[in-house]
């Protein structure tokens, strides 16, 4: 089946060029051509044309941190709930957490945990078996941490200690690692993430302590190594961001206290970074009072102050910066965390194609899809989406996406 599509404006992420006027060439789920739109000139040889002449087209976008398995609302991140729930309700939860998604413009997400026993592969898959509308999707199956750290539950005996406590794997050591990480992979994980340091939401007072150590994640990162598969560390503080960087890992999570150091040492490894600005505003917005313990408020605070600020530094170094925003955080909620691309721009000093960039081409990267997808190319899988206005001149209007295509497939047409 063959369809044309009209595009005003067509920004198709390979430059920082806006085309005026383009038609967009679909044979079946794949482009085939890109031309400009006065040379169509029989618009009758094609099954479908979709008129998009008065918007802004792009391709989709990727979300490189997410948690299908939540929502946003502060109590499911809590002990109480995540470990009362049966992993099908999660499943069953996040399917429609995903559809959210995509209508927001997110075709690809990578998933980072908070999924019980592998219930995000369950997603995935029925995803992909065509059962349920939602995103591509990589996950990461049971996220990997020490025993007390970031994630871990704060039971008490016999109700906790090493080994599998059905949302993480609690390691100690290489061997644990290389373990969890083959278990992860054996039921249908396809990239890696540990815990380098403690985070804002973790029982310490301190959000940036290193959790595990360089031979640790260097084990596990070995195991995604031999699969091919892409790692990522959940590390806020400066001397976690550093270990992980030189253990090997693809991408790091948050970067909260990054410093000179770690950010050239990044760029020179070729690491990725993804920032997830919008978590701490998001939640400083929303929250009501005696919501949130004052610890969690206090260590979120000394992160807002600083965060934005070094991410920027980052960006100007050369760090490659890929879209992503922690979506499932406290009023962070599936299908409104396109809010992190105004924070990229209007905080972290961000030139709007860049930040595009970020969540389409660099992304792309970052998943190692960026063959298949990321750019409007020739030879592409058409994931395509739409806004109204121009980004470029207004960052904001990616929170109002009104065409979205995946896959060839039509999921949202306003208008």
């Amino acid at each position: 089946m063959k369809k044309l599509l009209i595009c005003g404006r067509l920004f198709t992420a390979e430059s920082e060029t806006v085309q005026e006027n383009m038609a967009v060439v679909l044979n079946g789920n794949k482009i085939e051509e890109i031309i400009p739109a006065a040379a169509v000139l029989n618009r009758d040889i094609y099954d479908e044309v979709i008129d998009l002449s008065d918007r802004f087209v792009m391709p989709g976008l990727f979300d490189c941190h997410t948690h299908v398995a939540v929502n946003g609302t502060f109590d499911e991140l809590g002990d109480d709930v995540r470990y009362s729930r049966l992993p099908a309700t999660y499943a069953l939860r996040g399917v429609n957490y995903a559809r959210d998604d995509l209508m927001a413009g997110f075709t690809s997400i990578r998933d980072l945990g908070c999924c019980p026993e592998w219930a995000d592969v369950c997603i995935r898959d029925s995803i992909d078996s065509g059962a349920y509308p939602g995103p591509r999707m990589m996950v990461a199956g049971l996220t990997l941490n020490a025993a007390g750290g970031h994630g871990d539950n704060s039971f008490l005996p016999p109700f906790s200690g090493l080994g599998k406590d059905n949302v993480r794997a609690i390691i100690c050591g290489p061997d644990q690692a290389r373990q969890a990480a083959r278990m992860n992979f054996k039921y249908g994980a396809s990239c890696l993430k540990f815990m380098a340091t403690f985070g804002v939401l973790s029982r310490s007072d301190d959000p940036g302590p290193q959790e595990l150590t360089y031979e640790e994640m260097r084990a596990a990162i070995e195991i995604a190594e031999f699969r091919g598969y892409t790692s990522c560390a959940h590390a806020e503080g400066r001397v976690g961001i550093n270990v992980a960087v030189r253990a090997g890992v693809t991408s790091i999570e948050h970067g909260t206290f990054i410093d000179e150091e770690a950010a050239e040492m990044m760029m020179e490894r070729g690491t990725f970074l993804v920032p997830t600005l919008v978590v701490d505003p998001r939640m400083f917005k929303c929250m009501k009072p005696g919501e949130i313990k004052p610890n969690v408020i206090e260590k979120a605070r000394r992160c807002t102050e600083v965060h934005a600020k070094n991410i920027g530094m980052a960006y100007r170094k050369g760090v490659k910066i890929a879209f992503g925003t922690d979506v499932c955080a406290p009023y962070l909620y599936h299908g409104t965390q396109a809010e992190e691309f105004v924070f990229m721009v209007n905080e972290a000093g961000m030139k709007p194609a860049h930040a595009l960039h970020s969540a389409t081409r660099i992304a792309a990267q970052l998943l190692g899809w960026n063959s298949k997808l990321g750019t409007i190319s020739r030879g592409k899988l058409a994931d395509i989406i739409a806004v109204d206005n121009n980004p470029l001149e207004d960052i904001s209007t990616m929170q109002q996406v009104t065409f979205v295509m995946k896959d060839g497939k039509v999921y949202k047409k306003e208008k």
